[in-house]
């Protein structure tokens, strides 16, 4: 019976050992492609970038809306590079983390470029990258966002255009979708008044918020002191639009690929915005389900009503 215990434990502890090993190579593989993605872009070489991609990534860059599949990304980068003069690229990592078939990566990045006008322009910020593993190949991305630390004039920017068509909120019919879609409710109206402990109910302790001009916020304390500065009482809201475009299924943890319209008035001025982000819920150990990663950009600058 000894024997049998001690078979059984011996067993189980190489299972254990095999999966952290490969977890561990699969985390390395990550870093070694995104160092790729690194030179690809310092380089400017739209080829090695795309090589990157999964066939139907999506690109969330900063001030531009979603763009979905390789011709589409292609298309942006070809406009970027042609458009600007990269001098320096490079980004960090904070955190890499295992989701399966799936991991995330979340980092800061500084571009030093020269924009159309001629203008030096550096572009100081954070990213957050999904990764995806397919058989023994290495880990291509499948959704790819970033935007700005600081507030930045738009022209630095904003001068790319890629035709896209309008998104669909998805019609919740899966478990998680059904999940998502009352958290979004939940969420609505606690920015619609501007409520930030009702918002802070739906993150996890610690999670991680990464919102326009400003640096990762990581931990519910600093979420939490972040939403409470941002609600300004003398801020007329005047609509909110919020829907779920996309849901992938991750087991424990679930992908929201989201978009937002916010329009306000201000100082006798109509105002409004547009953008897009990525959560990740995860399913906690009581059941509940929590906003574990996030981020959100603009898709296009503050603009007035006509």
């Amino acid at each position: 019976m000894r024997i049998l215990v001690r078979i059984m434990c011996i067993l189980v502890l190489s299972q254990n050992v095999l999966a952290f090993q490969q977890t561990d190579n699969k985390e390395r593989q990550v870093s070694q492609q995104s160092q790729k993605l690194v030179e690809a872009l310092k380089s400017e070489s739209l080829e090695n970038t795309l090589s990157l991609f999964c066939d139907e990534a999506t690109l969330l860059p900063e001030y531009h809306k979603s763009l979905i599949g390789k011709s589409k990304i292609s298309a942006y980068y070809s406009k970027f590079f042609e458009k600007t003069s990269t001098s320096k690229f490079s980004k960090e990592a904070f955190e890499i983390l295992p989701l399966g078939e799936y991991f995330v990566e979340l980092g800061t990045f500084e571009h030093l470029y020269k924009t159309p006008s001629g203008k030096d322009f550096q572009y100081v910020g954070k990213y957050l990258t999904y990764w995806e593993f397919d058989s023994d190949n290495p880990p291509k991305i499948m959704a790819h966002i970033w935007g700005a630390s600081n507030y930045f004039e738009t022209e630095n920017l904003n001068f790319i255009s890629v035709p896209v068509s309008d998104s669909k909120a998805v019609k919740p019919s899966t478990k998680w979708e059904k999940d998502i879609e009352e958290i979004r409710k939940f969420v609505y109206d606690a920015v619609f008044t501007g409520d930030s402990k009702r918002q802070m109910k739906t993150y996890a302790d610690d999670a991680t918020y990464m919102t326009y001009y400003d640096p990762p916020f990581v931990g519910k304390d600093k979420i939490a002191a972040y939403f409470d500065a941002h609600y300004n009482p003398d801020f007329q809201m005047d609509s909110l639009m919020t829907k779920s475009v996309k849901v992938i299924d991750m087991g424990k943890y679930a992908l929201k690929f989201g978009e937002y319209y916010v329009g306000w008035t201000w100082e006798g001025q109509p105002s409004y915005i547009e953008g897009k982000g990525l959560t990740l819920y995860k399913k906690m150990e009581d059941g509940s389900i929590k906003i574990y990663r996030q981020m959100i950009n603009h898709s296009v600058p503050a603009s007035p009503k006509e």
